[in-house]
């Protein structure tokens, strides 16, 4: 083979390698303007599992989230449920485990929300919560548009006016004997 064609035969396998090397890597995070919001979807979890003021997010290749809030929010679904301003977890599909950063409030108690996972194949009916040992189930439907952070004030009257009306009930119900 002449030189000519070895050395023309060698640039055409380096380019064809590089060409392949450049296909398999992921687009630059400032080419997708993908929002968390659409990216929960396409892993089979509703949209409106975190609220609405996410100002950034990140997702690595082996399924590392964190996502970045404007500040700590108070969301409330069926629980109470308080987001911090970094939430991290390990989003898989139909699941975000190693969840940290998330608490539901029962009973005047906080608990620390380890997973988040729904009932597949899509599209989801129920959203289940693991706080430890115990897992909650919650309607979907409830998850599936993004809600806003409330008011601490207004969390605080709620909070106040839910003691209120039960204090208000144990009066009633002792007044009777």
């Amino acid at each position: 083979m002449p030189p000519t064609s070895l050395l023309l035969l060698l640039l055409l396998l380096l380019a064809g390698g590089a060409a392949a090397e450049a296909a398999a890597e992921p687009p630059a995070p400032a080419a997708r303007n993908e929002t968390i919001y659409d990216i929960l979807p396409l892993f089979g979890l509703p949209a409106g599992v975190f609220p609405a003021n996410v100002t950034a997010f990140s997702l690595a290749d082996n399924g590392s989230l964190a996502v970045d809030l404007a500040g700590p929010c108070y969301v409330h679904f069926e629980y109470l449920t308080y987001f911090e301003p970094r939430v991290t977890g390990v989003l898989r599909y139909g699941s975000l485990t190693e969840l940290q950063g998330v608490q539901v409030r029962r009973f005047l108690v906080w608990f620390t929300v380890v997973r988040v996972k729904v009932d597949l194949p899509p599209p989801p009916r129920f959203v289940y919560l693991d706080i430890g040992w115990i897992t909650r189930k919650l309607p979907a439907a409830d998850f599936q548009s993004l809600h806003p952070c409330e008011d601490s004030k207004r969390r605080g009257c709620r909070l106040s006016s839910a003691l209120a009306a039960a204090a208000a009930w144990f009066q009633d119900f002792f007044a009777q004997f």
